[in-house]
């Protein structure tokens, strides 16, 4: 569903971002960064900070040098399109392939789309959708899914700044793991809500347990000021906050393997007692035998 949505999005941007100079420069500008960002957002799936801001830059880039190149210009709206995806592409290798790929994929569109932009209208449409598939070659690539990529990133961030807990970063890298494998588990639309909600929790519990390390950091790098009061060995309602997030991080990721784990037995469970087949195919088999012997006794 995913790629069908950039399709479309990469079909509206090539097809309509030729036209965008007959609209005026306020007109035919708003046009071209809608077109950007709808563009970068369809190639994240999703509506991200990065995404955004390189939809807009890809917008003011690509609409610069078009005049002077279309295939220099497409390459640029494309490869920034696909900016925040390729953050998320794991592998040196693979990532450099998936900014090759987009470059290419939007030269080649942007050259195709502006060299047929005054056929007829079949003509131009074909030269759209040709282009637009040109485009989705980044997604042949596979790219990790933005939540775990989150977890992940902030776990290697508390192990980096040398994080007192280091169970933390462990839970979370056990969510990551356990984000890229639950992703085809079966889920009732039920649990499937809860789940989404609790995914979420966990992503902004992340993100307020790291800014309650940076803080850690800070305080620990403030040079002390004697106050006469003996505060040694207290904790601080700092420290107090941070062991809650960690537990509650650790709950989370908790929960959801166990909701994971619960639907995958039972679905399994489900198909294991669903035997219709099997006694279907036995009926059949057994009523095909005793015809066999009523032929060779009748023959007999």
């Amino acid at each position: 569903m995913r790629k069908f949505i950039f399709l479309v999005a990469a079909a509206c941007a090539f097809g309509l971002a030729p036209f965008e100079g007959r609209l005026g420069v306020a007109a035919g500008a708003l046009l071209l960064l809608g077109l950007s960002v709808g563009l970068a957002m369809a190639a994240s799936g999703g509506l991200f900070a990065l995404s955004v801001a390189s939809g807009a830059l890809g917008a003011f880039v690509g609409g610069a040098l078009s005049p002077v190149s279309t295939a220099v210009g497409g390459a640029c709206l494309v490869g920034l399109a696909f900016a925040e995806r390729t953050t998320r592409v794991r592998g040196r290798t693979a990532r450099a392939a998936h900014v090759g790929l987009a470059v290419l994929g939007g030269a080649l569109g942007g050259a195709l789309a502006a060299a047929y932009a005054s056929s007829s209208l079949a003509v131009h449409g074909v030269a759209v959708v040709v282009a637009a598939v040109l485009s989705a070659l980044p997604l042949l690539i596979e790219a990790d899914d933005p939540i775990a990529h989150a977890l992940d990133s902030a776990a290697d961030e508390l192990s980096a700044r040398g994080a007192r807990d280091d169970a933390t970063a462990t839970a979370l890298r056990e969510g990551a793991e356990l984000r890229r494998n639950a992703q085809d588990v079966p889920l009732d639309a039920t649990t499937a809500r809860g789940v989404r909600l609790t995914w979420k929790s966990l992503v902004r519990l992340t993100e307020a347990r790291l800014r309650l390390e940076k803080a850690s950091a800070v305080r620990r790098t403030r040079p002390r000021i004697d106050t006469g009061v003996e505060t040694e060995g207290a904790p601080s309602a700092a420290d107090a906050v941070t062991r809650m997030v960690d537990q509650r991080i650790a709950d989370h990721v908790g929960a959801l393997a166990r909701a994971y784990t619960a639907v995958d037995t039972a679905h399994a469970a489900e198909l294991g007692l669903d035997d219709a087949a099997v006694r279907s195919v036995d009926a059949v088999g057994e009523c095909l035998e005793d015809v066999s012997r009523a032929i060779v006794e009748v023959k007999g």
